[in-house]
């Protein structure tokens, strides 16, 4: 997996290679900005070749949960079929709670101002 960071706080992720998500999710963690992670790519469509880290990359932000969701605004799939946002959305919100950052999917006209709606917004903190 790989992260484009150049257009901060819009993070890329795809699942080009070099995979370089560690050190750039660890690098953004350090930062201390608030940010937003993107991809065109839908949960589940990762590829089968030898460089697949998704579980790694599963697992880390399992591992890194309270840390990335002080920074991380919301992770958002972008489509290009308003319908099929709208529909997916019920597949992905679950995920909002298990990985403490908003989860949505949108459509591409939306990006901009749900990008910006994220980053203003006041991050939740829980109480345990």
């Amino acid at each position: 997996m790989h992260l484009a960071t150049q257009d901060f706080p819009r993070i890329w992720i795809s699942n080009d290679s070099p995979s370089n998500w560690k050190e750039q999710l660890e690098a953004l963690l350090e930062q201390g900005q608030r940010f937003v992670l993107l991809t065109r790519e839908l949960p589940g469509a990762a590829s089968d070749g030898p460089d697949n880290d998704a579980e790694a990359f599963s697992q880390w932000i399992k591992d890194n949960r309270d840390r990335l969701r002080l920074c991380c605004a919301a992770s958002l799939v972008v489509v290009n079929n308003a319908l099929m946002a709208f529909s997916l959305n019920a597949f992905v919100a679950p995920l909002s709670k298990k990985l403490g950052f908003p989860v949505r999917v949108v459509h591409e006209d939306e990006l901009d101002s749900q990008v910006t709606a994220y980053l203003q917004a006041t991050p939740a903190l829980e109480n345990s």
